[in-house]
């Protein structure tokens, strides 16, 4: 296997914390939430897409790229707070000499304030797998690891059902025994319809 090169030798176990801690913390709010606030406004089901600009720091093997996430889950409303729960699945891909290409899924969650404009953080973790050129232009290699994001964002809500908005995360697929971190930074816009539970 290769190792990528990148500023540590390996992903510490800490650098994953924020991320799960984010991810446990609102998914843990919205399930504790759910019985009271569903009789005063249903819960509501939110489906949508980003798309992403993507620029890896894990050294001139990889460069910038594009991707996209589908995401779907349940929000409630709680007074000016919303959360969110949600899946996501998404495809990165990089530009240099590795050519990387990442594959994910996650689970977690968002938490905003606000109703027509609604600034929010976010975090998922998840299982990735990581496609590569292999230096010596034998193969493509592959590896699956955890991964995790944690980033913020700001939807503005432009009709009833549907909000647009940016955003911007911290991106990361973990280190094992052979290989460093794949690391990388995304910004993007995306959209999002927001469905009635009524």
């Amino acid at each position: 296997m290769i190792a990528f090169p990148s500023r540590a030798a390996a992903l510490p176990a800490a650098r994953l914390l924020p991320c799960f801690g984010l991810s446990l913390a609102v998914t843990t709010l919205a399930l504790v939430a759910l019985p009271g606030s569903a009789a005063a406004d249903p819960m509501r089901t939110v489906i949508g897409v980003d798309l992403n600009f993507n620029d890896s720091v894990i050294g001139e093997d990889s460069s910038r790229g594009a991707g996209v996430d589908v995401f779907f889950g349940p929000r409630i409303d709680l007074a000016i707070l919303e959360v969110t729960t949600e899946l996501t699945a998404g495809f990165h891909d990089f530009a240099g000499d590795l050519d990387p290409t990442v594959y994910r899924a996650m689970a977690g969650g968002s938490l905003g304030i606000g109703a027509i404009i609604r600034p929010s953080v976010f975090a998922h973790i998840g299982v990735g797998y990581l496609r590569f050129n292999d230096p010596l232009g034998l193969d493509r290699e592959g590896r699956a690891n955890v991964t995790a994001d944690l980033g913020a964002a700001l939807d503005f809500t432009i009709l009833p059902l549907v909000d647009l908005g940016i955003h911007g995360s911290y991106n990361v697929l973990g280190a094992d025994d052979d290989n460093d971190a794949f690391e990388w930074l995304q910004a993007g816009a995306h959209i999002t319809f927001v469905l009635d539970g009524a």
